[in-house]
């Protein structure tokens, strides 16, 4: 992980000791995920609006100074004790709540228990972000009602579990650390249905709650105040003897593969013009950009550590293999640009550094086949002079749930590919279009759109992901979803007239 700081937009003074007082409920905003988090100092509030992937820097009643969050000062009266929580002890208590130098409207809401001749306080949003979604993955699946199998397949034997993980689904989460976290929530059947209950929870009332419904105690190292015979718990730094009931943890995702060295120049490289010394500056958080980039740099958070009973093994099964283009060469794209160590903890958007650089002009593309024959569409449409400028990428179709024959031609080798393709107009509208290879099946082409800014990486991700599950079928209950959410889904059938007729009906598509 890297050691650099990681920092928020800040509006305090330079070197001033300022209090983390209260974190807000979560709440959509521009089609992600925020919080507020209220700081404190000189008798002064301020508000400051973060992505909800960055709730595992935040402590309650802790420090911080001149914006960076990796590293906070507990209080001077604060201690660490261990604490095991008895499920049949626990009660969900909540309250309105004043937030001090503020007039927004606040519930306190906590789960309250005995331990040690103490009267506990557990804040709900600190069992959610050390015991129940403590990276960035599980954070955000919270809000998502039964979403894992768009990520992954579980497959169980006696002592033996394997997940098959889809494109969508991080690389970099399958880490080990990440593995045994997503595995200990998978295999525990009363943590899972707590977590899976929060995202019903959470769409029918916007309230981030639910009841201890765990079968089994749970042990935490917690930072504890006390006050009264209370133990009040501003930060959990440890969770203990968590128990994975299997010894071993198979995985494959489609980026697992066999490397292969090869002399050939790399197609594009992406190069930082960062001035030299922004590694000791750190990254700066920023909530309006989109998304974390595919190359965003693990930060140390505030160091929960999670302690295993015993520690599975896990192997990580190859499947093909990929070129690992070490040199450039004259016909090398180079880009170039300075992104001032600016990040993001969102979730929306991880895609989107790489796939614009994969969007291309439609003269840069080159293909075979119908592809080739859509893309020539695209260049007819292109002419027409409500439209300003199209830009599309190709690729191939990503996996589903287990073995699935669509994502072959019927050779059952060549993998079936697609292209997406964003259609600017003159009057400031943008259409996406999505066509798959049909290899002689009937199916339509797919015009989205919709009238407010919108995630088109993780859209058309799930539409294909959807696709592939179906067997080469739009079914109405995928598209029906995104129509829920704001978007207008058409079907666009193919013409045996010609390119130019094709391109006319896309056109018309567009007026209608």
């Amino acid at each position: 992980m890297s050691a650099r700081p990681v920092k928020i937009k800040w509006p305090f003074e330079k070197g001033e000791k300022v209090g983390l007082i209260w974190i807000g409920d979560p709440f959509r905003y521009n089609n992600k995920i925020m919080l507020h988090a209220y700081f404190r100092t000189n008798r002064i509030t301020k508000k400051i609006l973060l992505d909800w992937g960055t709730l595992p820097c935040l402590a309650i009643q802790h420090y911080y100074r001149d914006g960076v969050i990796t590293t906070s000062q507990p209080p001077v009266d604060a201690k660490e004790v261990d604490i095991t929580i008895v499920p049949n002890g626990v009660r969900y208590y909540e309250k309105p709540w004043k937030i001090p130098g503020s007039n927004d409207p606040a519930t306190s809401r906590s789960f309250i228990f005995s331990s040690q001749g103490k009267n506990v306080v557990l804040p709900v949003i600190e069992v959610v972000r050390s015991i129940l979604a403590p990276n960035g993955f599980l954070l955000y699946r919270l809000f998502e009602s039964n979403s894992f199998p768009q990520y992954f397949t579980e497959t169980y034997e006696s002592d033996h579990i394997h997940l098959s993980f889809s494109s969508l689904y991080e690389l970099k989460y399958t880490k080990t650390a990440f593995l045994y976290q997503l595995v200990w929530l998978l295999t525990n059947r009363d943590l899972r249905q707590v977590f899976e209950s929060l995202a019903f929870k959470w769409l029918q009332e916007q309230t981030l709650k639910f009841d201890w419904n765990f079968s089994q105690p749970i042990t935490v190292t917690a930072r504890v105040k006390e006050s009264n015979n209370t133990w009040m718990i501003l930060q959990i730094i440890s969770v203990k003897n968590k128990r994975i009931p299997y010894e071993n943890i198979s995985i494959s995702h489609p980026e697992i593969q066999n490397t292969e060295k090869s002399n050939e120049a790399k197609k594009y490289t992406y190069r930082s013009i960062n001035k030299k010394g922004d590694d000791e500056q750190g990254f700066t958080l920023d909530e309006q950009a989109d998304g974390s980039t595919e190359d965003f740099d693990f930060v140390q958070m505030n160091q929960l550590s999670h302690e295993y009973t015993s520690v599975p093994r896990v192997k990580r099964i190859k499947r093909g293999s990929a070129k690992q283009r070490l040199e450039e060469d004259e016909n090398t794209k180079r880009y170039y640009g300075d992104d001032y160590s600016i990040r993001s903890t969102a979730d929306s958007g991880g895609q989107q550094l790489t796939r614009g650089l994969e969007h291309q002009m439609l003269h840069e593309i080159k293909s075979q086949g119908e592809l080739q024959d859509f893309i020539n569409v695209l260049k007819v449409l292109e002419q027409c002079p409500e439209v300003k400028a199209i830009r599309a990428f190709t690729d191939v179709l990503p996996e589903g749930l287990g073995e699935r024959k669509f994502t072959k031609l019927s050779d059952g080798v060549t993998k079936r590919r697609y292209v997406i393709a964003e259609v600017y107009m003159m009057n400031g509208e943008l259409f996406n279009i999505l066509e798959v290879e049909r290899e002689y099946r009937s199916l339509s082409t797919l015009i989205l759109y919709s009238p407010t800014k919108q995630d088109w990486v993780t859209i058309s991700n799930h539409l294909l992901v959807n696709l592939v599950n179906a067997s080469g079928t739009w079914t109405r209950k995928s598209l029906a979803y995104f129509e829920t959410q704001g978007i207008k889904i058409v079907k666009a059938k193919h013409s045996s007239k010609g390119i130019r007729h094709w391109a006319k009906i896309l056109s018309g598509k567009f007026s209608g």
